[in-house]
């Protein structure tokens, strides 16, 4: 049970780049303590409680340990989490832009490209501190948008049924495959990863892993037949992968992963030797916030070396910050492992995954591949 969280509404909201209806929880965190009239927080805001709103792809019950630590350093001001779907934050934002409504404080996306094409188009406020001058250059553009953790996609697996059948799990993407050719009957519908026409973050994976192996599509093609499982979110496939409803999985994010395993031990989880695709998250301040002093002083918050580490001690996300102490799967990723690492820099660059001509050649191979089509 998350300690503080007060779910207060179930919005329906209907996407433009989605034909069906979306549900977002939306959590209120109350201020600690109530402001008075000479409390210097009340230059933020002229209301008697600031509550900074907050737009997050991040699960609530990973992002709430930074939302009470802020809290903490903070505790005049109240913090509304609105936990939604890539898609749903990108399209909302334009909305309320066009309309000319109010919108978050801080948006946090996985969507690294729609994040980046906001922050393009010009629906980002610029903003500069010494926690964002603090960030190494890849990671923030033009003051407008930042890199706030760092999240490799694993490979997943079920302990008991791989010690049962006394299998090796596999370490690179060619065990993977050879896996799956020498016990195609055994692993038939026993394997999952994400859906890439709904998860933007699984488009994100596939399209780096493109990059850096020349046998991707041989091997999504291997994963059609094997009848592999797609899904649009990491939760549901760990869940399944610890049961034995499945039992191994492709390219799922690594922080939610490590956190599983830290209460089901039956979940195991390898860092690719062969390469690491990491991601971030990116995090902008909109234009039309409805309180953006607030939304710089939560941004802060996380990229702060105290910000930093809540993220990476309580959720797994690891650091941006060099100067932040690492834990031991930061460590493992990036000391043992670093030159396999392959990141998404924070920039343009990113925009070419929402070129719709190359995103639509790219979704017609994958479904070519999954269904076996030469």
């Amino acid at each position: 049970m998350i300690s503080g969280r007060i779910c207060i509404g179930l919005c329906f909201i209907a996407l433009a780049m989605q034909v069906s209806s979306a549900m977002a929880e939306v959590f209120t965190y109350p201020a600690l303590r109530s402001s008075q009239a000479s409390d210097p927080e009340q230059s933020l805001l002229t209301s008697t409680q600031p509550m900074a709103v907050i737009y997050g792809s991040a699960d609530i019950g990973a992002f709430v340990p930074v939302i009470e630590a802020f809290q903490q350093d903070n505790p005049f001001i109240g913090v509304e989490y609105h936990q939604l779907q890539t898609l749903e934050m990108y399209d909302i934002t334009q909305s309320q832009r066009a309309n000319g409504e109010p919108t978050a404080d801080l948006i946090i996306s996985s969507s690294m490209d729609l994040q980046m094409k906001l922050a393009n188009d010009g629906y980002a406020t610029s903003y500069q501190s010494s926690e964002t001058d603090a960030l190494p250059h890849w990671a923030r553009w033009r003051n407008e948008a930042f890199a706030v953790t760092q999240e490799p996609a694993v490979i997943a697996y079920n302990r008991e049924f791989f010690r049962e059948n006394e299998l090796e799990p596999p370490r690179t993407r060619e065990d993977f495959i050879r896996l799956l050719v020498n016990h195609d009957e055994l692993l038939s519908e026993k394997v999952t990863t994400y859906d890439i026409e709904r998860s933007g973050v699984g488009f994100l994976f596939l399209a780096r892993d493109e990059r850096f192996f020349p046998g991707i599509w041989d091997f999504v093609r291997i994963l059609g037949q094997a009848k592999v499982k797609l899904y649009s979110n990491t939760s549901p496939m760990l869940e399944k992968i610890a049961s034995g409803q499945v039992v191994l999985g492709y390219n799922l994010l690594g922080s939610y992963a490590e956190t599983f395993t830290q209460r089901n031990p039956n979940l195991g989880v390898i860092l690719p030797d062969d390469f690491i695709v990491v991601y971030s998250r990116i995090a902008i301040i909109p234009r039309g916030a409805r309180n953006p002093d607030l939304g710089g002083r939560f941004l802060d918050f996380m990229l702060s070396i105290k910000g930093q580490s809540v993220l990476q001690n309580e959720g797994n996300f690891n650091p941006v910050r060099a100067d932040v102490p690492p834990s031991t799967f930061s460590s493992l990723i990036f000391d043992r492992y670093g030159e396999r690492v392959r990141s998404f820099p924070v920039g343009p660059g990113l925009l070419v995954y929402l070129d719709q001509a190359k995103r639509q050649r790219f979704l017609r191979r994958w479904q070519d591949a999954l269904l076996n089509r030469r």
